[in-house]
């Protein structure tokens, strides 16, 4: 994987990438949609800039998921794992959290029936143990050393 080819970093699926280029693609993608969500603030008028974060920042969050799952995929590469571990790491946990929040704050007004606190706990918890395992896989744990499934070792190539 060429190391100073931006686009081939975050919007391809293909090859492998270390752990300080992970971090600092991550980072980069998160600084450009905080400063793109920010932006309208910059504006005098406050309520038109409120409007334009309405209507844009869904927008913006959503075009980041691409990036982030392309410099994921990689990650995992480099584990020599396929790229849709993503969905353990990262829907898993989302899926998890819905469930957790829909269930704590579910009332029926019919039945009088009002959420369960306790059980909606403990899917927002469990939400934590998939989510920790991505951040050890795709931020903490080397790469495989030497050529794999993937590619060739990004520690053993030139920048």
């Amino acid at each position: 994987m060429d190391a100073m080819n931006p686009k081939k970093i975050l919007f391809s699926f293909e090859g492998r990438i270390g752990r300080r280029l992970y971090w600092l693609a991550i980072l980069g993608v998160i600084v450009a949609v905080l400063a793109l969500t920010t932006a309208p603030f910059l504006i005098k008028s406050e309520a038109v800039a409120v409007f334009i974060l309405a209507l844009t920042s869904q927008f913006v969050w959503l075009l980041s998921l691409w990036p982030l799952m392309a410099v994921g995929a990689k990650r995992l590469h480099d584990r020599n794992k396929n790229g849709w571990w993503l969905l353990v790491y990262w829907l898993l946990p989302f899926v998890l959290i819905c469930g957790g929040l829909s269930i704590i704050l579910f009332d029926d007004p019919r039945t009088g029936r009002s959420g369960d606190f306790a059980t909606g706990s403990v899917l927002l918890f469990a939400s934590l143990v998939p989510a920790l395992f991505g951040v050890i896989e795709l931020g903490i744990l080397p790469g495989t050393k030497g050529p794999n499934l993937y590619g060739a070792d990004p520690a053993q190539q030139p920048d």
